[in-house]
């Protein structure tokens, strides 16, 4: 039985900031890997990464305007040889200063699930509950092909401001809510590889996080 749940002390490594994937302001720039957990619990293929670099200084620095800060975090799930993903999964965020009380206030919704309301005090803890997966459920096993090849394709957005990707979320939010379902033809919330990661549209968004996991085989090692 297929186990890949990484060491501990890469665990700290990944969750604490690690990895080689740079922050972009636009489609330039190659993708690169991030070492991420990735593991079964429960019948789901979860994964395990931090993306809390998508905040520079000055995003970090405007996070206590008391305006709200949106983050969109898209996970697709892609096989070797395949052009387009097997699933998508995906968390929004919202976080917001309280200058009166001096605390963050944190929403946080997975797929079409409830929202999560959290306060914490600093921009650190902030950032890190939004940006920081934690055995997030990707995909129903039962998907994926025994002996395939797979890896996880990572994208996270600030500040998403295409309509057209607002209208994909919405969408996508209406639709059954039970389970994960296969990526279908003209499905634009999708898409392809190449115009999601390789090549996505510099007003997407103000700021974005673009890299892939490792490769892993259902039913082996990775």
């Amino acid at each position: 039985m297929m186990r890949l749940a990484a060491r501990a002390t890469l665990f700290v490594m990944v969750l604490l900031g690690g990895g080689v994937a740079r922050a972009q302001n636009g489609p330039a720039g190659p993708l690169t890997r991030r070492t991420t957990g990735v593991q079964y619990e429960n019948g789901q293929l979860v994964a395990s990464v931090g993306m809390q670099d998508l905040f520079g200084p000055a995003e970090r620095q405007r996070l206590l305007s008391g305006f709200a800060t949106r983050i969109l975090i898209r996970v697709y799930l892609h096989r070797e040889g395949a052009g387009e993903p097997v699933a998508l999964a995906f968390q929004r965020s919202e976080i917001v200063y309280d200058i009166w009380d001096e605390k963050f206030r944190l929403r946080i919704t997975r797929g079409a699930g409830p929202d999560t309301q959290i306060e914490v005090k600093t921009v650190d803890e902030a950032i890190q509950r939004t940006l920081l997966l934690w055995h997030f459920p990707v995909v129903d096993r039962r998907q994926l092909m025994a002996g395939a090849r797979y890896f996880l394709a990572f994208r996270a957005d600030l500040n998403p401001i295409s309509e057209e990707l607002l209208a994909d979320v919405r969408r996508w939010l209406v639709q059954p809510a039970r389970g994960q379902r296969r990526v279908g033809a003209g499905d634009s919330f999708f898409g392809s590889f190449v115009s999601i990661f390789v090549n996505p549209r510099v007003e997407d968004s103000e700021r974005q996080v673009r890299f892939l996991s490792q490769t892993f085989v259902e039913g082996g090692a990775p």
